[in-house]
């Protein structure tokens, strides 16, 4: 074989190798860094719950105690209104995989899923704006600061 050739081979086996690899990277950091293709950035009572937590840690004593006391009152609703709104969407799933496909059933499915959906952050909203009006004015600074991005 001529030094050409072997060249060439090595050469498309470096770009082989080199995309494999960065294709098993890819993997491997999705796996990790991912949600592995399931719905964890959604809205749930739990994950508000953790996050609600985050803001407290940035918050001062007595204003992560107001947020806390709010959000606590409010969870029973909010998490009811979160049910809703899953139930609906399981509607809208059904909807799709009706058969025979009916388009006014999807509609009216999807239109319930919608308006539960907006019930549920209007009940979230209701409660950030009960928390942003009592807060003092280092609390309102460290929210509009987003302090507890840098925890």
């Amino acid at each position: 074989m001529t030094a050409r050739r072997w060249i060439a081979i090595l050469g498309g086996a470096l770009v082989v190798s080199l995309g494999l690899n960065l294709f098993i990277g890819g993997v491997v950091a999705g796996r990790l860094l991912g949600h592995r293709g399931d719905f964890d950035w959604q809205l749930s009572p739990d994950r508000m719950k953790v996050n609600i937590e985050r803001v407290m840690g940035a918050l001062p004593d007595a204003d992560a105690k107001i947020l806390g006391d709010l959000f606590e009152a409010q969870l029973p609703d909010i998490a009811e209104r979160f049910q809703a709104l899953q139930q609906a969407r399981r509607g809208v799933g059904g909807a799709l995989r009706a058969q025979p496909f009916d388009p006014a059933s999807l509609a009216s499915a999807y239109d319930a899923m919608q308006a539960r959906s907006q019930e549920l952050q209007a009940a979230i909203h209701d409660v950030v704006k009960s928390v942003l009006l009592r807060l003092s004015a280092d609390g309102r600074l460290a929210v509009a600061e987003r302090r507890w991005r840098r925890q």
